[in-house]
């Protein structure tokens, strides 16, 4: 109760009288592992996930939450490791599977990442950033079309997305279907007309294809929304010149 009322320290200490109480309670390590984490102490966590799992290697938490540590410290290595184990012990772990793949992306094992994005969703539906994270994973690939076919599941999930509309414009931009990223980065600015990336990323396509005014119009209401002026300013005009 401590800890799910986010009393992480207040928590550690009752963990701590529990394990003095049982030093061979995997549990108990498990637990203040995951509250140490919550107050950003990783290596703390890990020495208890570590614990945990001589104490009790069949553990899938003690795997899977020492697999978020070592990705917490940007040990992607390690935590694919800890992930894989946690997986194979429970193979029905959306969670697991999920942040294998991101550990695999930061590795820069994009098909690798797909494969476990792909597991994420299988177990889980409904699960928005499964997809997401797939479709980036495609992308990352050269993979445009099925980068937009799965940018299409986020959107059929939640219309709403404003994140989802932009990456998918960007994947249309990526194929040279000029019109098809304007439209979606015109749909994200109708969902949020205060989406800073929807307007310069709109923007730089009406350059390159050509229509100036309405590039330097949405360029500049990118800016006022906090966009970085040189940078923008600087693409845009690369691309006015690509006529």
């Amino acid at each position: 109760l401590l800890a799910a009322g986010g009393l992480w320290r207040d928590a550690i200490k009752e963990f701590d009288e529990s394990i003095k109480l049982d030093p061979s309670a995997a549990d108990a390590h498990v637990n203040r592992g995951i509250a140490y984490a919550e107050i950003g102490q990783f290596q703390r966590a890990l020495e208890d996930y570590d614990e945990a799992i001589l104490l009790d290697p069949g553990l899938p938490g003690a795997h899977y939450n020492r697999g978020l540590a070592s990705s917490s410290l940007g040990n992607y290595a390690q935590s694919v490791v800890d992930y894989s184990e946690a997986i194979r012990l429970d193979p029905k772990s959306p969670d697991a599977y999920f942040n294998r793949g991101y550990s695999h992306s930061q590795l820069g094992q994009h098909q690798l990442a797909v494969e476990d994005f792909n597991n994420a969703a299988i177990l889980d539906s409904t699960d928005v950033e499964a997809y997401r994270s797939k479709a980036l994973a495609h992308r990352a690939l050269g993979e445009y079309e099925l980068a937009i076919e799965t940018f299409d599941q986020v959107i059929a999930l939640n219309p709403q997305d404003t994140a989802a509309y932009i990456d998918r414009g960007i994947s249309y931009d990526n194929m040279a279907q000029h019109e098809m990223a304007v439209e979606d980065f015109s749909q994200a600015i109708m969902v949020d007309p205060g989406s800073s990336l929807a307007f310069a990323n709109r923007a730089l396509v009406l350059a390159f294809i050509g229509m100036e005014a309405e590039a330097r119009a949405d360029a500049e209401r990118a800016i006022e929304l906090g966009i970085d002026r040189e940078g923008l300013i600087a693409t845009l005009e690369l691309n006015l010149e690509h006529r």
